[in-house]
């Protein structure tokens, strides 16, 4: 769950790095950049909320989650916020403003870094492993990994979970079978290669200099 986390991080600090710097030409791609990477948020607690909470608490307590989603409510109405500006400045209805899109973000941002360290512990992989059994826990990753492959992107979600990935901290993530992932780093990522472009690291998971991520990503 930390890499997750951490690509998160690095994402927020690839925008606050950039937003005030885009030129004219930018704006498209790069507000595509950032409505992905939303929606790669809004999927990670979607998913959080709907199989793995559920599936943690049959063993640990009812409500053990709660405290966990009840941080998702308290960053999700300035993350819509912001998704609904930029996706008004895709569409032609709203103008671009750098200062607008620093000040969005601000209104969540420490909420949801702070989420992200926050509900690491109550994750750990030790306090799982006591409460469920190795097949338990393999018929999760199953599970997941089937609903990932169901509900994600290959021309969005999967891409920006390269290029938010620093491959020197877990070479072997993101856990894709190998034609998938050749094909999306290969192929489909060229498709909008203009916003990815953005991303914190590049197509191979090396980060980028200047954006915020140059020291490596704390663990969440």
């Amino acid at each position: 769950m930390s890499i997750s986390h951490n690509m998160f991080i690095r994402g927020v600090n690839a925008i606050y790095a950039q937003a005030k710097g885009i030129q004219p030409a930018q704006v498209k791609p790069f507000t595509f950049f950032c409505i992905s990477f939303l929606g790669m948020l809004h999927h990670h607690h979607h998913i959080e909320e709907t199989l793995l909470f559920p599936f943690f608490e049959t063993k640990l307590g009812a409500h053990t989650m709660d405290a966990n989603v009840e941080q998702h409510h308290a960053f999700m109405d300035g993350l819509t916020d912001l998704e609904t500006y930029l996706t008004a400045v895709q569409a032609g209805t709203a103008e671009y403003s750098g200062e607008s899109v620093v000040t969005k973000l601000d209104g969540f941002a420490d909420v949801l870094i702070e989420h992200l360290r926050d509900e690491i512990p109550t994750l750990e992989a030790s306090r799982m492993r006591a409460a469920f059994s190795k097949k338990d826990l393999q018929d999760l990753e199953a599970a997941l990994g089937k609903r990932i492959m169901k509900e994600v992107s290959l021309v969005t979600t999967l891409p920006m979970g390269l290029i938010c990935h620093d491959k020197s901290t877990a070479d072997y993530f993101p856990p894709l079978p190998k034609p998938i992932l050749w094909v999306v780093q290969y192929g489909l990522f060229r498709l909008h290669s203009d916003a990815w472009a953005f991303g914190p690291c590049d197509v191979n998971g090396k980060v980028k200099p200047g954006l915020g991520n140059d020291a490596p990503v704390p663990s969440a």
